[in-house]
C-alpha cells in the first residue's frame, strides 16, 4: 500500500488554509517540527497553544501572517545546461 502525499497546493499553486498539524506546518516550510514550534512560539506566540491535535485555521491564518506564506518554487533548468555541467 503506497501513501499519497496531502496537497498542501491547489492546482494553481495556492496554499490551502485548512486545519493543520504541527509536522503538516513543519512540511510546508520545510523544516523539522521542532524547529515549527520554535518559530511559532517566538514569532507566534498567541497561536502557539493548539487546544486539540490540530491549529484551529484562525491558528493557521494567524501562523502564516506572522511567519509569511511559504510559497511553493519550481526551478526550471534547460537540459543544455544539464549536459554541460557534468
Amino acid at each position: 500500500m503506497t501513501r499519497t502525499p496531502k496537497p498542501y497546493y491547489d492546482e494553481q499553486g495556492h496554499l490551502i488554509i485548512r486545519h493543520y498539524r504541527m509536522k503538516d506546518l513543519a512540511a510546508i516550510y520545510c523544516v523539522s517540527t521542532k524547529t515549527m514550534k520554535r518559530w511559532i512560539d517566538t514569532k507566534a506566540p498567541a497561536y502557539s497553544n493548539k487546544t486539540k491535535m490540530f491549529f484551529t485555521i484562525e491558528q493557521v491564518t494567524g501562523i502564516f501572517t506572522a511567519l509569511g506564506v511559504p510559497q511553493k518554487i519550481a526551478l526550471v533548468v534547460p537540459i543544455q545546461q544539464l549536459k554541460q555541467a557534468v
